[in-house]
């Protein structure tokens, strides 16, 4: 199971390896380099895709420290439709979020503001 090991402002641990840009962590494990198509304050549905392909039950978004960064209403609904339940919260209380479900789950986090 994937664990986040330490967030702070910039940079995420992520089973003992730092990253210091956004990342998406699939269902699998597999974490991924976030590159946002409309920057990274907006969060779209398009950014989702290779977490939907492995069907998690949950998708938990870190939305930055300061809550800045926003998931789009149609990529909101989308998700929904799915059956997905969606987690949204600052960046570090969706760390926590992330660590303490033990279902399929995928991430999005967004590192600073």
């Amino acid at each position: 199971m994937t664990i986040i090991n330490s967030v702070k402002f910039g940079s995420i641990t992520i089973d003992n390896k730092t990253y210091s840009e956004d990342v998406k962590i699939l269902p699998s494990g597999k974490v991924l380099k976030r590159w946002g198509p409309k920057g990274s304050h907006t969060i779209c549905l398009e950014e989702f895709n290779e977490i939907l392909k492995e069907k998690p039950s949950v998708i938990i978004i870190g939305t930055g420290y300061h809550e800045i960064a926003k998931l789009e209403l149609e990529a909101k609904k989308q998700i929904k439709t799915k059956g997905i339940k969606l987690i949204i919260e600052s960046t570090p209380k969706a760390v926590i979020s992330f660590n303490n479900l033990n279902r399929s789950k995928g991430g999005l986090f967004h590192l600073t503001c």
